[in-house]
């Protein structure tokens, strides 16, 4: 099975020496089939000071649609989680990743802000809950 990570890609960034802050707002489309959550509206921001690389726009689209009926990472809080240290590890900087969610049946959002600093490639390793069964604490919720 692909990791949503490997659809995560770099450009370079021509002017590395400006500081320069990206943040990118992407909609966050319905990831649970079951119980159709995130609701519409919601989003995920993901914000960095730019280094020698920059996030690839439709590879970001890419990436988040990889999470579309996911069997581990089912919990909003887990997904951005997830997309935080995913984005941190392809663009060689801290990211921030903020979501903005609601929810189908409730009358609430959700705000989650993650803070997620690159990993060495042998730090990565397999993707919380991956490769467990449920009941061994790998039992996630739907988004």
């Amino acid at each position: 099975m692909e990791h949503p990570a490997e659809r995560l890609r770099t450009i370079a960034n021509a002017r590395p020496s400006l500081p320069t802050v990206v943040e990118h707002v992407l909609e966050l489309p319905e990831l649970c089939p079951k119980t159709r959550n995130p609701a519409p509206g919601s989003t995920l921001s993901l914000r960095y000071v730019a280094g020698e690389r920059l996030l690839e726009l439709f590879s970001l689209d890419h990436y988040v649609d990889a999470f579309v009926g996911h069997p581990v990472v089912r919990d909003m809080e887990v997904f951005v989680q997830v997309a935080a240290q995913d984005a941190a590890n392809a663009a060689g900087v801290t990211v921030t990743a903020s979501a903005d969610v609601g929810f189908v049946g409730l009358r609430q959002r959700q705000r989650v802000t993650v803070v997620a600093r690159p990993q060495l490639p042998t730090a990565q390793g397999q993707m919380e809950g991956e490769g467990e069964t449920p009941g061994d604490g790998a039992r996630y919720g739907g988004p």
